[in-house]
């Protein structure tokens, strides 16, 4: 409950976000490229499950920060906050070890779920 009342507080302080996606990961490469995954469009899952139903969408930019490809698709994914912790894409599903230990999340998955389901901290 405290992950819904955690993403409707960023979701009422940012009325532009219909707009401004939520990036929640970039990938960047050698040569200077760089890949934005965001979320577009979320809710409360219906199935029993899952916590979440998010849509995903992606847009790669180049060096000087030009759009250089836009994926009009939205990406579904499904976010599972409790253990056993999991983000789902199609048929596979991906764990999420719990606690995230790691210093460095460089994984997708991982900071989707963190967006919905992690404690703020400060």
């Amino acid at each position: 409950m405290r992950a819904i009342a955690l993403f409707a507080g960023v979701l009422v302080a940012t009325p532009s976000m219909a707009a401004e996606q939520l990036v929640f990961y970039t990938a960047n490469f050698p040569d200077a490229t760089s890949v934005q995954l965001s979320v577009m469009d979320n809710s409360v899952s219906l199935y029993g499950d899952y916590d979440f139903d998010v849509a995903i969408g992606l847009v790669q930019t180049g060096a000087n920060g030009v759009i250089r490809y836009e994926d009009t698709g939205r990406h579904h994914a499904r976010v599972r906050c409790n253990y056993p912790a999991y983000v789902s894409v199609g048929a596979r599903k991906y764990a999420i070890e719990m606690p995230l230990s790691r210093s460095a999340h460089d994984d997708w998955k991982e900071k989707l779920w963190t967006i919905f389901c992690a404690a703020p901290s400060s």
